[in-house]
């Protein structure tokens, strides 16, 4: 078999009608450049070169469907499809199987299930120059550049602030918040904390909308995608656990999978900060992920160990005392590596005083 009908099986197809599609190219919109397609069906496509950053690009994809950042209210099971695949822009070519550190990016396929809308996410997002009447962003930026410009500022505040002007800002911050290699995400991450204590006086049903789309973006269905789902709605339960009672065990039983397992760990922490009873339930799972595999499980499992101040932990806390292996962990805007072992001796004394 010559090259050419190798490469044939590898070319990427349309994952809604098998059609050949062609390379994302970089398409400039009123969201900013981003790195997209359209088949001839209307289904949207767009690359994350990286395999990193799914979670951005399947927002930006519903985004270049709808025809605007109002993507807040759309239902998967009512008004979209998604699916992805893995794919090498370099090459233009599908991935079916990946060698031992490969980086290997991905494209997210969006299709709009209404009727009638595919001529509309066809069209490349009109600039807002071609909308004279539309109302400029702030010195000329846009919503997400002005999100991030806050989280680098670390300027909390504002960003609440401007979630009051643009019910976009959640679904810009859940866009922003997957790479927790990188200290912005753990910053969108906390902002959706401030904006849940504003929120809940009036608006708690957008709470829990957003609490019931980052849990079915945890699931297969949704392309697997939700990577920083845990931490976010650890963080809006954190808000008023009172409030959110009933979303605590929902979130515990995530812990089985082993993707999300840490940040579970990471927002049952949270919780325990304001509320340590509704947590004490989760103490005896604690005693076993303290021998976890995943370093920051175990780090953060003692964390939660020393809020709880139970008598009886002190005991497995020890048996991390050997233990060197750093973690990275999110505090006071910043990141910082830690060893589990610093981690256990601080829940030690904190349970001691």
């Amino acid at each position: 078999m010559d090259i050419e009908k190798k490469l044939e099986k590898y070319k990427p197809e349309c994952l809604f009608c098998r059609r050949y599609i062609v390379r994302p190219a970089v398409t400039k919109t009123e969201f900013g450049e981003i790195l997209s397609g359209r088949c001839e069906c209307g289904a949207i496509y767009v690359c994350d070169t990286t395999g990193h950053n799914a979670g951005e690009a399947y927002t930006e994809a519903l985004a270049l469907m709808k025809g605007d950042w109002d993507i807040a209210l759309l239902n998967p099971d009512d008004d979209y499809e998604v699916m992805n695949m893995d794919y090498d822009l370099r090459t233009h070519l599908r991935i079916y199987s990946r060698r031992l550190n490969m980086q290997v990016g991905k494209l997210i396929f969006v299709k709009s299930k209404q009727a009638g809308q595919e001529s509309q996410s066809a069209q490349p997002v009109q600039s807002e120059a071609q909308h004279p009447d539309k109302k400029h962003e702030e010195g000329g930026l846009k919503l997400k550049s002005r999100i991030k410009k806050f989280l680098d500022l670390k300027s909390f505040d504002d960003i609440v602030k401007i979630s009051y002007e643009d019910k976009r800002v959640i679904s810009a911050l859940i866009s922003l918040s997957y790479d927790k290699d990188d200290v912005q995400s753990w910053r969108a991450i906390e902002a959706i904390g401030f904006i849940a204590r504003n929120l809940l006086k009036d608006r708690v049903d957008i709470l829990r909308d957003t609490i019931r789309k980052l849990f079915w973006s945890m699931t297969d269905e949704s392309g697997g995608i939700g990577w920083s789902a845990p931490e976010m709605i650890g963080e809006i339960v954190s808000s008023s656990p009172d409030d959110f009672i009933d979303i605590i065990p929902i979130l515990w039983s995530y812990r089985e999978e082993e993707m999300f397992r840490p940040g579970v760990v990471w927002a049952m922490g949270r919780i325990a900060d304001v509320s340590p009873d509704l947590v004490k339930f989760i103490l005896n799972d604690l005693r076993h992920l303290i021998e976890d595999k995943n370093p920051a499980v175990r780090g953060y499992a003692a964390l939660i160990m020393g809020k709880l101040l139970e008598n009886t932990v002190e005991e497995n806390l020890r048996k991390l005392l050997d233990d060197s292996t750093s973690i990275m962990l999110y505090s006071d805007g910043e990141l910082q590596y830690k060893t589990v072992r610093d981690l256990a001796e601080k829940a030690i004394d904190k349970k001691r005083k």
